[in-house]
């Protein structure tokens, strides 16, 4: 597990700082994460990743992003709730804890007071 610094700056000059933890499972440490980045092997349906995200979401519960990677393009995003997000597609290989950690600070900024 290792801890991220996020820093926003909005167009209005806004900035927040967003401090976590980010853990890419498996991690003996990832109970306390914040940010936890699950890669599955082989191409999974979505019934089994919506599984897996459940699973994640009961032995995670504070985290408040969980990313599950299905290759470099593709993965299934959890944001806050244990419904499972979006997927959404990046054209870079091995960035995954960047763009979960990128989410969360996103996801905080959001949901901090204005």
């Amino acid at each position: 597990m290792r801890s991220v610094t996020v820093v926003v700056r909005s167009a209005d000059g806004r900035v927040t700082v967003d401090e976590h933890r980010c853990a890419e499972l498996p991690d003996t440490d990832g109970e306390s994460a914040d940010v936890v980045v699950v890669v599955e092997d082989g191409a999974p349906s979505w019934s089994r990743l919506l599984d897996h995200d459940r699973e994640l979401a009961s032995a995670h519960p504070g985290a408040l992003v969980t990313l599950i990677a299905c290759g470099p393009d593709l993965a299934l995003v959890r944001l806050g709730s244990p419904a499972p997000g979006g997927a959404r597609r990046t054209n870079t290989t091995r960035v995954w804890p960047v763009y979960a950690s990128i989410l969360h600070a996103l996801t905080v900024w959001e949901v901090a007071p204005h």
